[in-house]
């Protein structure tokens, strides 16, 4: 019951996660050139309360109280808060790899190339070596911090929890940092977590991204064959 109300959540704040008026846009790629001088002056449009999305921050307020609860469970809690008008759609993505007698459990993180497109960019992609099938990673990306990408989350074993909160900048800088250990996602975009009996874990850092594969499967077979057990 509680991931079902989970799914609705996310359900419902990836819909809105754009501005709804967003002029027609054809599914090509389009790069918006970032500076600082464009990323500032997008800050000061965040703190303009006339330039305010009014209709977006009700709506969190809203969400957030019906689901206050779950916001709760996850390592930041999403307070709502105000931002101007934008035109930015979020995607996650939950898998599983099985090799051999392993499960993995992941998540996949990234953007719409336009609200209007069916293409993605990722951004992060973290799998966590759980041997659990029934372990799902519970996940919350956020749009409000447009142009950058907020995502965080977590990865609920039988004798650990593992938090995570990942951020990745318009000027091609992300992080991930999980539980305390922070990854630089320029190094690789794919975090692979091996946790160990003793509550420490041990961890890989790929190279690799579904961006760079035709097909998702393609990209979690050429990962399988990076994948290997770590021995404390």
């Amino acid at each position: 019951m509680r991931i079902q109300a989970i799914l609705i959540v996310i359900t419902v704040l990836v819909v809105f996660s754009f501005h709804n008026n967003a002029s027609s846009q054809t599914d090509t790629v389009v790069i918006q050139k970032w500076n600082e001088q464009t990323l500032k002056e997008r800050a000061m449009s965040n703190l303009d309360s006339s330039q305010w999305n009014q209709t977006l921050f009700k709506q969190d307020i809203e969400t957030h109280k019906t689901y206050a609860e779950i916001f709760e469970a996850y390592p930041l809690n999403n307070y709502p808060f105000p931002v101007a008008d934008y035109d930015y759609a979020v995607y996650s993505n939950p898998f599983t790899i099985k090799t051999d007698s392993l499960i993995f459990k992941g998540i996949q993180v990234g953007e719409y190339v336009n609200p209007d497109s069916d293409s993605i960019i990722t951004k992060l992609t973290l799998i966590v070596l759980t041997n659990e099938d029934n372990v799902e990673p519970e996940t919350f990306i956020d749009s409000r911090n447009f142009p950058y990408l907020t995502a965080e989350g977590n990865f609920r074993l039988s004798n650990q929890n593992f938090e995570w909160v990942f951020q990745a900048s318009p000027d091609g800088f992300s992080s991930l940092l999980f539980s305390m250990k922070l990854f630089d996602l320029r190094f690789g975009p794919t975090i692979i977590i091996y946790p160990q009996k003793d509550n420490s874990f041990l961890y890989d850092q790929i190279d690799e991204s579904p961006n760079n594969y035709a097909t998702f499967e393609e990209y979690t077979k050429k990962t399988t064959e990076n994948i290997k057990e770590r021995k404390h």
